[in-house]
């Protein structure tokens, strides 16, 4: 028996792989404890109200910004040379530029139409105000958050996990102080919005210097026929994990529709603090384990174990993370956050299910996009939204909990079974 543990204990120190782990992890952990040490002050100043509107603008940008990249930067730890890499970086950012760039003529047309529109004096009531994010803070922040997800890809290729991880770290020590600063201004209707833009902003300058080593490598006469060759090579990022993405996303963001729908954008604000409290984390964190497993996976021999041990490490982490919550007395919320938040507590148990299992399986989910079987996820994430819609349709009488609590409990058997997939195609790309 202490043999076993030695060797265990052996593998877990001389570990590239759980190094790897460690340096990111905690440099997400780390980021994610500033935010949530400052949360009470910022739930004095701003109301349910700001943080759905945040919630609603985060959800925007998002969309676009793995949308208009067209997914490459899934591709970029995939080529052999750095160099081809570099092109994916370069070819995913040019499409995230355009988009950005159109959306940002379309939104100052529009803009120009509303505030001439007398058929549109609500918006000219609140031009001044809760508008404005909405048509000039979009485009940049989307283009924002689409450049950090390449340059996050293209560290993980070169696996500079340390930059990585000081790049979360800056991210959270500006954009949340930020926030309270900015409240204090004439900007503060607009105060988080503005703090989680500079935020990313300064962490992107974090992981830009090695790309452009490398882009200086690049051999000149051969670039665009290197770009059509990995298009053609990758298009399957393209074809089936842009929609899949996009399609994830709006399964995971209509929760937010649905609830400023039939309860309120003020539902929508305590919902969404739930979520940056226990959902937010979690996922950083997840997804941290799936970067490095996702690289992992393009070197190791043995894929199947690092696929088990990966689901037995994040059982065990979620399980850890999840269970304090319904120990935690729904008073303490209050005590924290403000007699406006009591339902938060309440809300972050409901919402454990689904948090539970989709850290768990959406760590491996990479391995499906590593044998090309794209269409795989999508399929499933069609069903996935399919399905979303009638539960919601079905459910729009029930009251919020019970809106939650069933949203919670079938989204965890839908990762649960996309988890299985991923072994399923796994094993089966290594028999052949």
């Amino acid at each position: 028996m202490i043999k076993f543990f030695r060797k265990i204990y052996f593998e877990l120190i001389t570990s590239k792989y759980v190094k790897h782990l460690f340096v990111l992890t905690s440099g997400v952990g780390f980021s994610q404890l500033i935010p949530l040490l400052l949360l009470p002050v910022l739930t004095r100043f701003f109301s349910p109200t700001d943080f759905g509107v945040l919630a609603i603008f985060m959800a925007i940008i998002q969309l676009i910004a793995i949308s208009t990249t067209l997914r490459l930067e899934m591709a970029i730890v995939l080529p052999k040379k750095d160099t081809d890499a570099a092109l994916v970086c370069i070819v995913a950012f040019f499409f995230l530029a355009t988009f950005c760039l159109l959306l940002f003529g379309i939104a100052s047309l529009l803009w120009l139409f509303v505030v001439n529109s007398n058929d549109f004096l609500i918006f000219e009531q609140y031009h001044d105000n809760l508008y404005l994010p909405f048509y000039y803070l979009i485009p940049m922040g989307a283009f924002l958050l689409g450049l950090y997800n390449i340059l996050y890809h293209w560290n993980n290729r070169m696996e500079l996990y340390a930059n990585m991880s000081y790049s979360h770290i800056t991210h959270s020590v500006f954009s949340t102080p930020l926030s309270i600063l900015f409240y204090f201004s004439s900007l503060n209707n607009i105060g988080l919005i503005l703090g989680q833009i500079i935020g990313r902003f300064l962490a992107c300058f974090l992981l830009l210097k090695n790309l452009f080593q490398t882009i200086k490598l690049i051999p000149k006469d051969t670039i665009v026929i290197n770009i059509f060759t990995l298009l053609k090579e990758y298009k399957k990022f393209i074809v089936f994990e842009t929609p899949h993405s996009i399609l994830n996303f709006i399964s995971q963001k209509y929760i937010i529709g649905v609830f400023s729908a039939f309860f309120g954008v003020f539902t929508v604000g305590i919902f969404d603090l739930a979520d940056k409290i226990i959902g937010k984390p979690l996922g950083i964190i997840s997804n941290s384990f799936k970067t490095v497993f996702y690289k992992r996976l393009t070197t190791a021999k043995d894929k199947l174990t690092i696929f088990k041990k990966s689901i037995m490490l994040m059982t065990f982490i979620s399980f850890i993370l999840t269970v304090p919550f319904y120990i935690i007395p729904e008073s303490f919320f209050v005590l924290l956050l403000g007699d406006e938040w009591i339902d938060t507590g309440k809300y972050i148990q409901l919402l454990c299910p689904l948090l539970f299992s989709r850290f768990i399986f959406n760590v491996v989910t990479p391995t499906i996009s590593y044998t090309m079987q794209n269409h795989y996820l999508l399929i499933w994430q069609i069903i996935y939204f399919i399905c979303l819609v009638f539960l919601f349709h079905s459910l729009k009488e029930s009251v919020v909990e019970h809106v939650i609590l069933i949203y919670a409990i079938f989204g965890a058997c839908m990762y649960a079974m996309l988890g299985f997939i991923s072994f399923k195609v796994l094993k089966h790309s290594i028999k052949i």
